[in-house]
C-alpha cells in the first residue's frame, strides 16, 4: 500500500510540474497550445538517449546518441531541448498566428513530431520505444528498492518546489506583469511599447524548458518511453487541470492537477467491474472530469483558485488603494 501511495504521489508531483509549464504558455500569455505533451516527450527522449548506453549493447533496438550520461546531464539536454523545440516552434507560429489558427498549427505540430518519431526507428526506437533507464542518483546511494522510490519523490518534490518558486517570483516580476497585459489586450499593450512576439516568445521558451525537465523526471519514473505515452488528448487533461484549479494561478494548477489525473483516475479504478465492458472505468473517469470542468465553467468559470491580484499580494496596498478612491469619489461628488 505504501509503494502504491508513494507512485501516485510521485506521479502528482511530475504532473504538476507539467502543468505549471502549460500554465505559462495558457495562463500567462493566453496561447492555446494543444502541441504542449510533445515538448514533454522531446525532453523525455533526449534524456533518455542522453543516459542510455549505445544502442549496440543491447538487444536490437536502434536510436541516436547512446552517451550514458549522468542525470543531472541528461536533465539539462532535455531543459535544453524544450527549449530550442519551443524557440523554433514560436518563432514560426506566435509571429502572425493568433487563437484557433495557433491551435492548429501546434496540433499539427504534435501530429509531425508523432508521426516522424514512429515511423524512423534510428531516433528513438519507433514504436517499439526507448527502456531499461536507470535509477537517477541510486548508483552511489545504492538505496534498498523499498526505499529508493521514496527518496525519488522527494527529489521530484523538490524539484517541483523550485520551480513553483521561480515561476511565482516571475509572475510578479515586470516581465511576467508584461506578459499577462499581452494576454489582457495585444493591440493595447503594443501601444504601450511592448514588443508582443518578444514577449510571447519568452513565455513559450519558458514554459518548454518547464515541459523538458518534467519530461526527464517522468522517463526516469516510468523507467520506459514510447510513442503510446504521449499525444495531443494528453494535452487537454493537463488543461481540464488548469481550468478547474485556476487559469494563471501556479497553486491552483498544482490543485486541479491532483484533482482531474490524480484523484479522479484513482478513484474509478476502485469502481467494480462490468462483465463484457473492460473500458467502463476509464468512461467514468472521463464522465466525472468532464462533469468536473462543466460544473466549474458554470460556478466558477475562474477556477478554484482565481488569478491573484497585486492588491491580493499586499493588502496594505490594497488598503491604501482603496481608501484613496473613496477620498476622490467624495471630493467628486462635492
Amino acid at each position: 500500500m505504501i509503494n502504491y501511495l508513494v507512485s501516485i504521489a510521485t506521479q502528482g508531483v511530475i504532473f504538476a510540474i507539467f502543468v505549471l509549464g502549460l500554465n505559462v504558455r495558457w495562463g500567462w500569455e493566453g496561447d492555446l497550445d494543444i502541441a504542449y505533451y510533445a515538448f514533454i516527450a522531446i525532453g523525455a527522449y533526449i534524456d533518455a538517449v542522453l543516459t542510455l548506453p549505445p544502442a549496440g549493447l543491447r538487444p536490437p533496438t536502434e536510436y541516436i546518441l547512446g552517451l550514458r550520461w549522468p542525470f543531472v546531464a541528461g536533465a539539462l539536454g532535455a531543459m535544453l531541448a524544450g527549449g530550442l523545440l519551443s524557440l523554433v516552434v514560436g518563432a514560426i507560429a506566435l509571429r502572425k498566428l493568433r487563437g484557433d489558427y495557433f491551435a492548429i498549427t501546434t496540433l499539427a505540430t504534435a501530429l509531425i513530431m508523432q508521426a516522424v518519431i514512429s515511423n524512423d526507428a534510428r531516433i528513438f526506437a519507433g514504436y517499439n520505444g526507448l527502456y531499461g533507464l536507470s535509477q537517477p542518483f541510486n548508483s552511489v546511494l545504492r538505496l534498498d528498492p523499498h526505499v529508493y522510490p521514496v527518496f525519488y519523490l522527494a527529489f521530484c518534490l523538490a524539484v517541483l518546489i523550485a520551480v513553483y518558486l521561480f515561476l511565482e517570483r516571475l509572475f510578479w516580476s515586470p516581465f511576467g506583469r508584461a506578459l499577462r497585459s499581452v494576454r489582457e489586450d495585444e493591440t493595447a499593450a503594443a501601444a504601450f511599447g511592448r514588443n508582443v512576439f518578444a514577449l510571447k516568445l519568452k513565455g513559450y521558451v519558458i514554459g518548454g524548458v518547464i515541459a523538458g525537465l518534467g519530461g526527464a523526471l517522468f522517463v526516469h519514473f516510468l523507467g520506459a518511453f514510447n510513442v503510446s505515452a504521449w499525444s495531443p488528448v494528453e494535452t487537454l487533461l493537463l488543461y481540464a487541470a488548469i481550468f478547474v484549479g485556476g487559469t494563471g494561478n501556479n497553486r491552483g494548477v498544482i490543485l486541479g492537477i491532483f484533482l482531474v489525473l490524480i484523484f479522479f483516475q484513482e478513484v474509478t479504478r476502485f469502481l467494480p467491474e462490468i462483465p463484457g465492458h473492460p473500458d467502463f472505468g476509464p468512461a467514468v473517469r472521463e464522465i466525472l472530469i468532464g462533469i468536473l470542468i462543466l460544473a466549474v465553467l458554470r460556478w466558477r468559470p475562474q477556477g478554484i483558485l482565481p488569478e491573484p491580484r497585486a492588491q491580493d499580494r499586499d493588502p496594505a496596498s490594497a488598503a491604501g488603494y482603496a481608501a484613496g478612491s473613496a477620498v476622490a469619489g467624495t471630493r467628486a461628488g462635492g
